[in-house]
């Protein structure tokens, strides 16, 4: 869990808050290529906004578990 690897990610991204080891980050990011970096990521970032990305987001996460039923 590197903020530097998200930061290098997204350059003009800024870190908005940073409690207890988490860091809440703050991008403007367009396209599919950040849901797919986001879900490469795992457990380690979690989507809080916009509530149409954390939908998709929750959308594709349960497509991917039901290939493992």
């Amino acid at each position: 869990p590197s903020v530097e690897a998200v930061l290098d990610k997204f350059p003009m991204a800024k870190v908005v808050d940073e409690k207890e080891g988490v860091c809440s980050i703050e991008a403007e990011v367009f396209g599919i290529g950040v849901k797919m970096w986001l879900l490469s990521q795992g457990s380690k970032v979690k989507v809080t906004a916009p509530e149409t990305l954390v939908q998709e987001m929750k959308q594709e996460i349960g497509r991917m578990n039901n290939q493992y039923k």
